[in-house]
């Protein structure tokens, strides 16, 4: 008799298998008659924000009507929060930069000089001329 296996869907392990979007929340926030909040306003009035929060199920969006100069406000998992000045851009620019910051990871940008980045510290620990015993330093 031929063994047959049982159907099962897999069981999600620790986010294997899954795509977790880092930034879960998306917060705009804008005046009502401030003119640096017009491509804000057109964002709002012709229906991209409906469009762009269809393809992105999983963010939260928010939108805030304050005095002042518009932003943006992204929220990451890690509790990491970031605000995006968008004063006097034009729509299709806030809305490359709402792109842009949904798609980090939230971590601050860093220039990485080494070729081995490693979290780890060295086994024999860290050299300097300060660490020699004061007989076998090198006398300039």
């Amino acid at each position: 008799m031929p063994v047959k296996a049982i159907a099962r869907t897999s069981i999600a392990r620790n986010g294997l298998g899954t795509y977790v979007l880092p930034c879960n929340k998306l917060t705009l926030q804008y005046c009502n008659w401030g003119g640096s909040s017009q491509g804000m306003r057109h964002i709002l009035t012709n229906g991209q924000l409906d469009k762009l929060a269809q393809s992105k199920p999983q963010v939260m969006f928010e939108v805030l009507k304050r005095q002042g100069h518009p932003k943006l406000i992204f929220r990451y998992n890690d509790d990491k929060v970031t605000e995006v000045d968008v004063r006097n851009m034009k729509n299709h620019e806030i809305v490359q930069k709402i792109n842009e910051y949904l798609q980090r990871s939230g971590n601050d940008l860093f220039k990485c000089n080494h070729k081995v980045a490693s979290e780890n510290d060295s086994v024999r620990g860290i050299w300097s001329p300060l660490h020699a015993p004061k007989g076998h330093r090198f006398n300039i």
